[in-house]
């Protein structure tokens, strides 16, 4: 198992959407408590609902702002992720290609010194009067 960890990046960026879709929603539920009409019952049950309604709305800019920090960081998130990705991929090609450009110098290097031997021992040859 690895030791290291993964992010799912897609996953940050639905949770932040999520967030958005449920702050959406309490203000559609704050307007719909607000908006109450007919008898809710005795006493001041209308005027309380249209109260807790009020303070939703009042908190919910706050929540919102919260939201679009939260969202901004995953951005942010997202983009570091990537560029270390990118980062990681650059350094593994660069150095497979270093390493295929050894293995073929080697092969170069392991053909010239063959044929510098074959090249050496002809000379040797026709030295000592060898045909």
């Amino acid at each position: 198992m690895s030791s290291g960890y993964t992010v799912n990046t897609t996953s940050l960026a639905i949770r932040v959407g999520e967030l958005r879709a449920l702050a959406d929603e309490v203000d559609a539920a704050a307007g719909r408590l607000s908006g109450s009409s007919g008898d809710l019952g005795p006493g001041e049950i209308g005027a309380a609902a249209r109260e807790v309604a009020d303070q939703w709305r009042a908190h919910l800019g706050d929540v919102r702002d919260k939201i679009g920090t939260i969202a901004d960081n995953v951005r942010s998130a997202v983009t570091n992720y990537d560029q270390v990705e990118q980062g990681g991929a650059d350094r593994m090609r660069l150095a497979v290609q270093h390493s295929v450009a050894e293995a073929q110098l080697d092969a170069l290097r392991s053909g010239a010194a063959a044929q510098q031997a074959g090249v050496t021992r002809l000379l040797d040859e026709t030295k000592g009067g060898t045909p």
